[in-house]
């Protein structure tokens, strides 16, 4: 493995060199500005005070075609909380200071066809979706947003993509021996079922504190994603099975099941009703040399588990999630969603007062969406979750509560 990371450099450099220098080129400019206002009590604690605050996102992106084949993407952002310190701890609203706020959050080249039809290729920093986000997720939701620095080439044709890609996590660039954490992976998409498999494999070879050497992860997902619809009916399947060892000491042993099942009504409101399970396992004996928790990898947590964000990881326990949906128009340009969330776990935690449950909570999830105003997407949710007490550590616990409002204008 010594000199993987060499070859994938040069493969880097083969696609950037292979990009034409001079031919005709064809740029598009596009953007987005979000801001998103929410007011946030999700401590279950009466006294405690409700935390009301203003995100904003703002993207430019430019994007050059070049003879019709080759792409490059550039696409700045600037994320920021209304009112906030800027890095240098000076205030950035009201005032003369520089907030230096702007980052690049994607570049990169693509080049569609790479000598031969169906070969393609991509270098650079880039956002990694894979099926419907359970494993590999961009997390639009975010002020910031999830990007990958890397690379990945394919092929594609008809009835099948095969994609491989190449994802560095950290590099320390060591003289001495492979110090790195490097993410390596292969998707399968047969797309006359809807079916994707995927296999990928992370190690992080970080060794501080251990023995030199030593890889802090070592671990292989294997796993498959299945979406396909019949007639008015839609089912929607991921399952993930994780092994490795943690430390070179702790083996690895545990997986992940979602199925959810929908159905579409007739009519104009295109309402649609669902039912699913969301099951990430997790490990009942932490002294037994085998952890059997699923990590939830690099996922769109908000999409799947409650908007409240309380279950972005699973904990040792894992978590079971039962949940209830219902989306429909009630009119012209406007969407309403409805989601209802079963929380267990699934082992066995031991709560505040010394006793093991698997007991967690209730939530409630609402939401309104219109585009009636001319230019803007309009979005207004509210959230409401009711602990047990063992979840939320204390006795007659308040009911977490959250709610937001957010306008999106795209150009």
């Amino acid at each position: 493995m010594k000199y993987r990371s060499t070859v994938l450099y040069l493969v880097v450099m083969l696609l950037i060199c292979a990009t034409p220098a001079f031919g005709e080129t064809e740029v598009d400019i596009t953007g987005q500005v979000r801001v998103r206002s929410e007011a946030s009590d999700r401590t279950f604690e009466e006294y405690n005070q409700v935390l009301e605050y203003t995100d904003m996102r703002s993207r430019v992106t430019v994007e050059a075609l070049i003879d019709s084949n080759t792409h490059a993407v550039i696409q700045f952002q600037d994320s920021r909380r209304l009112g906030a310190n800027t890095a240098m701890n000076t205030p950035a609203s009201g005032s003369l200071n520089d907030g230096k706020n702007v980052d690049i959050h994607q570049a990169y080249i693509q080049i569609d066809r790479l000598w031969s039809d169906g070969w393609g290729a991509k270098a650079g920093r880039f956002e990694l979706n894979l099926g419907n986000q359970r494993v590999f997720g961009a997390v639009g939701w975010h002020n910031v947003g999830r990007v990958w620095e890397g690379g990945s080439g394919w092929y594609d044709e008809e009835s099948i993509n095969i994609t491989g890609y190449w994802l560095k996590r950290m590099e320390l660039n060591y003289w001495g021996y492979n110090r790195d954490f490097d993410i390596i992976g292969t998707n399968v998409t047969i797309k006359r079922v809807g079916v994707q498999m995927f296999a990928f494999y992370e190690l992080n070879a970080f060794d501080v504190g251990l023995v030199r050497g030593s890889h802090r992860l070592d671990r292989l997902s294997l796993g498959m994603y299945y979406q396909h619809v019949y007639d008015q009916l839609d089912v929607i399947f991921n399952g993930v099975y994780q092994f490795g060892d943690i430390m070179d000491q702790t083996d690895l042993a545990a997986f992940l099941f979602t199925l959810e099942i929908g159905h579409t009504l007739p009519g104009k409101a295109k309402a649609r009703i669902a039912a699913g399970v969301d099951y990430a396992s997790g490990d009942d004996d932490p002294n037994d040399g085998e952890s059997n928790t699923y990590n939830n990898l690099y996922y769109t947590g908000h999409k799947f588990r409650g908007y409240m964000d309380y279950f972005l990881s699973s904990g040792t326990a894992g978590l079971v999630d039962l949940m209830l949906r219902a989306k429909g128009d009630i009119a012209s340009g406007w969407l309403v969603k409805t989601d209802l969330h079963y929380f267990k776990t699934a082992a066995e935690y031991i709560d505040f007062t010394g006793n093991k449950t698997t007991d967690v909570g209730i939530e409630i999830d609402g939401s309104v969406t219109t585009n009636t105003v001319a230019g803007v997407d309009l979005t207004a949710g509210a959230s409401l979750f009711f602990p047990t007490e063992a979840f939320a550590g204390r006795f007659d616990p308040e009911t977490g509560a959250w709610f937001y409002t957010m306008a999106t204008v795209n150009f």
